[in-house]
């Protein structure tokens, strides 16, 4: 609801400063700001059309006073939260052409007074201070993202035609105006503007580093009426204390929910309906996903826990992610699976929201196809066996091939019996015949294979693997001694996937061919993990002498090493 006086109320033109012309008139010369003089030239082919929403635009953009782009966001902002919570922000005045408070009375009127419009001065002074601060969010700070937003509305939204309704109308913009708002008010930031765990705050070295213009409870509770009367308002509930990127877009916003320990990064895209949160309480306090770089998320998805989705993924409409998901991977369902590879570089700025732009994970082969694979020669290795691998993962999870099985003969010379318990099996390590500084064994943790992300690979059903060749179980073994994450993991095994041929029965059972991975595990190994190049260039050659790997892992990657060390870059 905005109060403004009716033209048949009074034959006095409703001017706050001026005629219509004069107002136009004052505003003709550029700001020196590109954002405002679009703006202003926007809202003023408006009035031409339609002199009513004078007063309304006369206010927000055409004053001489509005100085800046921020300016006319505060105001904009600050009247829609005012007149949607009267109770919450009181002290109902009008904004004089200036965007300052000044007392008044909150009744409409004619003449040369114009329209009255209502807007909290505290709320306006919180705005504009928030805009003013330098506090950085995802290294932003708030005038330069929300900046990069209003653009980035306007060229991905086709329903979106002028900055001015983006800025005046759009409620997933004034939502993340209010988040990052609260965000500046927050407690418990370091001197980056980063929300501080618990443990981090008993700890007197961060907490002396923190920021302590924002640590008393007061602007707690400031950051946490400016998001409930937010999400009140505009249906957007997004926690002070989560961070987004710049230039990031919720387009319609209705129903969305951002958790406190969730990260967005910048040119994302969130259609409605979309929840990241977290998991329940069991004591973690990072327990919400974390969002990379143009990631597309469609409308009712929810991604739960602590998990990563990389730069350019893409989230389809009402996927339910309970895994991470790598870098440039399209996934969908409930629970979410991988179905291929994202063509565009930038899936947050294109918003395939149909899935066209997407490269199959496995494409059908035609029978030429298949007779040229065949005349390449057939492999020795034997038919890998559909059953359960020693980690206790199902064949679609793991990818098991014929190098799975050493893992399995190494804990039965280990151990004696192939045991079920992990935790037990991985306890009994023959430390009398390690080589100096090699780790002990890391065993594969047990997974729910229905919410792997990549069984759509036929992975381990029915097909040969060459000597050499990695497998996706075998991977996760080889890096798990390494100390990888399972989202690092995941996104190593994306991308060497992504480098076998899209037809090859490689890609199709989900396992890597010795060539690729001798040619590209270095590098991939370098983008997504920790690894030094050096141990990176040892395994990708299968030089088990120079990892120092201990008993139980030389004899699981024993046949894998062996086959990489006889393999060449040139082979098949």
């Amino acid at each position: 609801m905005v109060l403004v006086s009716s033209p048949s109320e009074s034959s006095v033109p409703l001017v706050l400063r001026g005629s219509a012309t004069s107002s136009a008139t004052s505003t003709s010369a550029s700001s020196g700001d590109p954002l405002l003089d679009r703006l202003r030239t926007e809202a003023n082919e408006v009035i031409s059309s339609n002199p009513a929403l004078l007063p309304l635009l006369d206010n927000f953009v055409l004053s001489p006073k509005v100085d800046t782009f921020e300016d006319a966001i505060a105001n904009i902002v600050a009247h829609r939260l005012t007149v949607f919570s009267p109770a919450a922000f009181p002290c109902m005045v009008k904004i004089n052409g200036n965007g300052n408070g000044n007392g008044g009375s909150s009744s409409s009127s004619g003449g040369g007074d114009g329209g009255l419009i209502p807007c909290s001065p505290m709320l306006l002074h919180m705005l504009r201070d928030a805009l003013a601060s330098p506090e950085l969010e995802a290294n932003h700070d708030m005038s330069s993202a929300i900046r990069a937003d209003a653009e980035a509305i306007v060229r991905r939204d086709p329903a979106c035609e002028t900055l001015l309704e983006a800025i005046m109308f759009f409620k997933g913009f004034a939502a993340l105006v209010c988040h990052r708002a609260a965000r500046r008010k927050w407690p418990n930031k370091d001197s980056y503007g980063n929300a501080m765990s618990s443990e981090a705050l008993t700890d007197p070295a961060t907490t002396s580093k923190s920021s302590s213009s924002s640590s008393t409870k007061g602007d707690r509770f400031t950051a946490l009426l400016l998001q409930s009367q937010a999400a009140a308002a505009f249906g957007v509930d997004i926690h002070p204390a989560a961070s987004i990127g710049a230039g990031v877009v919720i387009d319609h916003g209705t129903g969305v929910v951002i958790g406190e320990t969730a990260t967005v990064g910048d040119g994302c895209t969130i259609l409605h309906g979309v929840t990241l949160g977290g998991t329940a309480k069991d004591g973690s306090w990072d327990r919400h996903p974390k969002i990379g770089q143009d990631v597309l998320i469609g409308a009712g998805s929810s991604i739960l826990g602590n998990i990563k989705v990389g730069n350019g993924a893409k989230i389809g409409s009402g996927s339910v992610v309970l895994r991470p998901i790598p870098s440039g991977a399209t996934a969908v369902g409930a629970p979410a699976k991988i179905i291929g590879f994202a063509k565009e570089e930038k899936p947050g700025s294109d918003v395939d929201l149909a899935l066209d732009e997407v490269e199959p994970l496995v494409k059908r082969n035609s029978s030429s196809l298949l007779s040229q694979e065949s005349s390449m020669g057939s492999f020795t290795s034997a038919t890998v066996a559909t059953t359960e691998d020693e980690s206790g993962e199902d064949d679609d999870d793991d990818g098991n091939g014929s190098n799975a099985g050493d893992g399995k003969q190494a804990e039965e010379d280990d151990n004696g019996s192939n045991g079920k318990d992990q935790k037990d099996t991985a306890t009994v390590e023959d430390t009398s015949s390690m080589p100096p500084g090699c780790r002990e064994w890391v065993a594969p943790k047990s997974h729910n294979r229905d919410l792997c992300p990549f069984r759509a690979l036929k992975c381990g059903q029915g097909t040969l693997v060459p000597p050499g060749a990695v497998t996706r179980q075998t991977l996760v073994a080889i890096l798990l001694q390494e100390g990888c994450k399972e989202d690092e993991i995941g996104e190593v095994y994306f991308a060497l996937l992504r480098c076998t041929p899209p037809r090859s029965e490689a890609r199709k059972h989900g396992y890597i061919p010795p060539c690729t991975f001798k040619e590209h595990f270095p590098d991939v190994a370098a983008k997504f993990t920790s690894i030094s190049p050096c141990r990176a260039k040892a395994i990708s050659r299968g030089d088990g002498k120079e990892l120092k790997l201990c008993r139980r892992a030389s004899k699981a990657f024993k046949k894998t090493f062996k086959g990489l060390q006889n393999a060449s870059i040139t082979d098949g």
